[in-house]
């Protein structure tokens, strides 16, 4: 297990922060840095969190099991699942896994989803490729490449218009598992 002393000196240096450095920013001694650097003193919780701050850490990272197991997701163009739904393709960019905090996909459309949808959670869209309108209650968006939009996904949405051209967005959805499938 890595040492807190340890794990400060490997994020000052990622920082390219001398000792020297990050003692002149918390107003301490140099020698006190290497000594807790070294393992040899424990700082107290408030050092830790100038410390933190100095670094831009957050504080709780210095309380992490770094045997945990960490939560990711890597997958290749060709690992990525596609999920042909009526006139749309579906591409996951995160596994479909119960530990995700969100769903990311990459969607190719040719055809407005006719359907209209209410569910827990947030939405992100932004538009890669093409032109949409999305409605959101009683407000419509005219969506173009480079265009983004997000909203409580709980108020009704839907399409309101066919694209007039293929259509490639990047959605994310916060909650995952109340998603359009």
């Amino acid at each position: 297990m890595i040492e807190v002393g340890e794990f400060i000196r490997a994020i000052r240096k990622r920082r390219n922060l001398t000792t020297t450095q990050l003692a002149d920013q918390l107003d301490l001694s140099n020698g006190y840095i290497s000594l807790i650097e070294r393992n040899i003193v424990s700082p107290s919780l408030a050092t830790l969190k100038r410390i933190a701050q100095a670094l831009n850490i957050p504080l709780e990272s210095f309380f992490l099991d770094p045997d945990t197991e960490i939560i990711y997701s890597y997958l290749k163009r060709d690992e990525q699942p596609h999920l042909p739904v009526e006139d749309r393709n579906w591409r996951l960019l995160i596994n479909n896994s119960k530990t995700n905090l969100m769903g990311a996909f990459i969607v190719d459309s040719t055809a407005a989803d006719k359907h209209v949808y209410s569910h827990q959670g947030v939405e992100l869209i932004y538009v890669l490729e093409g032109e949409t309108s999305i409605s959101i209650s009683k407000e419509d968006y005219h969506l173009r490449a480079g265009d983004s939009l997000y909203y409580d996904a709980s108020i009704m949405h839907w399409d309101n218009k066919e694209p007039e051209v293929p259509l490639k967005l990047i959605v994310v959805a916060i909650p995952p598992e109340d998603f359009h499938f």
